[in-house]
C-alpha cells in the first residue's frame, strides 16, 4: 500500500504538475503586467499598517503574519535540504524562480477571493470553495477543494509539523517524546480553540521572532562560509542549465532534475496556486481589494525568495551535500558550525512549526465550516480531531501521513487553478 502512495506522490507531483503552476504564474505575471514591481510597497503596507483587529476583522498586519506562519514551516529548511538531495545544487536557483513568479498568483487568488468574500455577524469569510459554487456553479469543486484542504491540515498540517517538533527536540536532548507531544498539544489547543483573532495575535508575536532569529542565524553562516559563497552562486547556476544527460537522455539531465525539484519544493513552501492562504486573508477588515492582495503577496517574497534562497545558498556553501544521505541530518549539521548551533537549530523549528499548526487547523476548520453550513458542532468536533492528530503525528512515524498530505495538496490546486483562468478578466 505504501508503495501505491509513493507512487501517486510521484505522479501527482511530477513535472506536469509543476509545469501547470509555473505557466499560472507566467500568465498573471504577464496579464496583471508585473505585479512583482509592487513587492516593496507591499512590504511598506504591511510594516506600517494598523495592527489592531476589530469587530469587522483581524488587522491586515496580524493577517500577514498568519499567512507566513502557516507557509513558514519545516519546508524552508528540510524542503530546502531534501530539494537539493535530490535534484542537486542547481535546485536552488529554481527555488528562487518559482518564487519570483508565484507572487502574481498568490496576488491574483486572494484578489478574487477577497472580491466575493461573504459577512456575517462574527465578520468576513471566504475561500476559493465559495468562489466555485456561487460565483461559478461548480459545486463539486468546490467539495473537492474543500476536503483537500481538510486531508492537508490534518496530515501536512497537524501530523508533519507535530513530528517536526518532537523528533527535533528529542534527536537533541533526553526528553520523553509523549511529555513533548502533550505540550505542543496543549498549545495548539490553547491558540485553535479560540478563533482567528487569537491564531493572528500569536503569529503576530511568533513569527517576527522566528524571521528575526532565523536572520540573524544566516548572517552568521554567510559570514562563517563568506569565502564559498561566490563560487557557490557560480555552482548553482552553473548546474540549474547544465543539460548535459546523466542516464537516460535529455529528461534525465542534471538541469531537468535540478528543475523538477527546486519548482516543486518552491511552490510546495510557498504555497501560491493551492488557495490556502485566502481563507484567512479573507477575514481582514481592510476593505482595499488590491491592497491587502499586494501584502499578502510580500509573503511568498519572504517565504521562499528570500529565505528559501538563502538557506539554500547556505547549504550549497557549507559543502556538506556531498555526503548528505538525510535532509535533516543535513540542515542540523550546517547551523552545527554555529556556537549552540543544535539549539538554535531546534528553537527554529519548533517556532516555525508550533506557528504552522494552529493556522493549518484554521484552514481545515473553514472547509468544515463551509461543508457543513456553518454549523459550530462540526467546527468543535474537527478541532478535537485535529488535536488528536497533532498527538499522534508526535510520536508516530508519519511517512505514509506526509504522501497522502503532499497528494492533497497538489490535488488542492486544480480546482483553483480553474477558478483563476475562468475568472482571470476579473482581476485587476
Amino acid at each position: 500500500m505504501t508503495s501505491i502512495i509513493d507512487f501517486i506522490e510521484k505522479i501527482v507531483w511530477s513535472f506536469p504538475l509543476v509545469m501547470v503552476l509555473i505557466m499560472t504564474h507566467l500568465f498573471f505575471t504577464i496579464k496583471l503586467k508585473f505585479p512583482q514591481k509592487y513587492t516593496f510597497k507591499g512590504l511598506k503596507y504591511m510594516l506600517f499598517s494598523d495592527k489592531k483587529n476589530s469587530k469587522e476583522g483581524i488587522s491586515s498586519f496580524k493577517s500577514i503574519m498568519a499567512v507566513l506562519a502557516a507557509t513558514l514551516g519545516t519546508g524552508n529548511i528540510i524542503g530546502v535540504a531534501t530539494a537539493i538531495m535530490i535534484g542537486g545544487v542547481g535546485s536552488v536557483f529554481w527555488i528562487f524562480i518559482s518564487g519570483v513568479f508565484a507572487i502574481a498568483t498568490k496576488y491574483a487568488e486572494t484578489f478574487i477571493v477577497l472580491k466575493y468574500r461573504k459577512k456575517d455577524i462574527k465578520g468576513y469569510y471566504g475561500g476559493s470553495m465559495y468562489v466555485l459554487k456561487e460565483r461559478l456553479g461548480m459545486r463539486k469543486l468546490a467539495v473537492l477543494f474543500s476536503l483537500f484542504v481538510i486531508f492537508t491540515s490534518l496530515g501536512m498540517g497537524a501530523m508533519i509539523q507535530s513530528n517536526a517538533i518532537t523528533s527535533t527536540i528529542t534527536q537533541n536532548f533526553d526528553v520523553n517524546i509523549r511529555v513533548i507531544a502533550i505540550i505542543v498539544t496543549i498549545l495548539c489547543a490553547y491558540v485553535l480553540l479560540g478563533n482567528e483573532k487569537r491564531i493572528s495575535n500569536i503569529s503576530s508575536i511568533l513569527i517576527p521572532i522566528a524571521v528575526i532569529a532565523y536572520c540573524i542565524a544566516c548572517a552568521g553562516l554567510l559570514y562563517i562560509f563568506r569565502d564559498n559563497i561566490g563560487s557557490s552562486i557560480e555552482l548553482i547556476m552553473k548546474e540549474a542549465f547544465n543539460f548535459r544527460a546523466a542516464t537516460g537522455g535529455i529528461l534525465a539531465s542534471v538541469a531537468i532534475k535540478a528543475m523538477s525539484s527546486g519548482l516543486s519544493k518552491g511552490l510546495f513552501t510557498n504555497e501560491a496556486g493551492m488557495g490556502t492562504s485566502p481563507l484567512f486573508d479573507s477575514t481582514v477588515k481592510e476593505t482595499d481589494v488590491k491592497k491587502q492582495s499586494i501584502m499578502s503577496s510580500v509573503t511568498v517574497f519572504i517565504d521562499t525568495v528570500f529565505l528559501c534562497t538563502i538557506t539554500g545558498i547556505i547549504f550549497v556553501a557549507s559543502g556538506l551535500y556531498t555526503t548528505a544521505v538525510n535532509p535533516v541530518a543535513y540542515a542540523q549539521k550546517v547551523f552545527e558550525f554555529l556556537p549552540y548551533g543544535n539549539i538554535i537549530f531546534v528553537f527554529i523549528i519548533v517556532i516555525f512549526a508550533i506557528s504552522t499548526i494552529p493556522c493549518a487547523g484554521f484552514y481545515g476548520n473553514s472547509a468544515i465550516k463551509y461543508l457543513f453550513k456553518s454549523k459550530p458542532i462540526y467546527q468543535g468536533i474537527f478541532k478535537m480531531i485535529f488535536l488528536s492528530f497533532v498527538y499522534f503525528g508526535s510520536i508516530f512515524s508519519i511517512h505514509f501521513v506526509w504522501s497522502i498530505s503532499s497528494i492533497s495538496n497538489a490535488l488542492m490546486v486544480i480546482p483553483n487553478i480553474v477558478m483563476l483562468y475562468k475568472l482571470s478578466g476579473e482581476i485587476e
